[in-house]
């Protein structure tokens, strides 16, 4: 069941050091130190993690880059939704966490 949009939101990698991740080919290959598992990722949730792992990042403003990214208007909900199930499933996979409201 989809979430709804939480653009106040800001996420966090879960790790207090750098996660160990590669783009081949348009695929993100990603280790996860806490739980020992690796996970390929298509290149826009790859961006989604790249942009977290640079540091803290508001939903809102990951949905802005993820709208430059893929040259779309940021104020197309899709691209919100979207980026809301990108941030569930890396939460889900212990790769980010909420860091709080801002």
């Amino acid at each position: 069941m989809p979430t709804a949009p939480q653009p106040n939101v800001t996420w966090r990698v879960s790790t207090a050091s750098q996660l160990p991740m590669h783009n081949w080919d348009g695929d993100y290959v990603v280790y996860n130190p806490l739980s020992g598992n690796t996970h390929i990722l298509d290149i826009v949730t790859g961006e989604v993690l790249k942009f977290i792992a640079a540091g803290p990042a508001p939903a809102s403003a990951i949905n802005g880059r993820i709208a430059n990214f893929l040259e779309l208007p940021a104020e197309d909900g899709n691209i919100a939704r979207h980026v809301d199930e990108i941030l569930d499933l890396l939460d889900d996979l212990g790769l980010i966490e909420p860091a709080g409201e801002c």
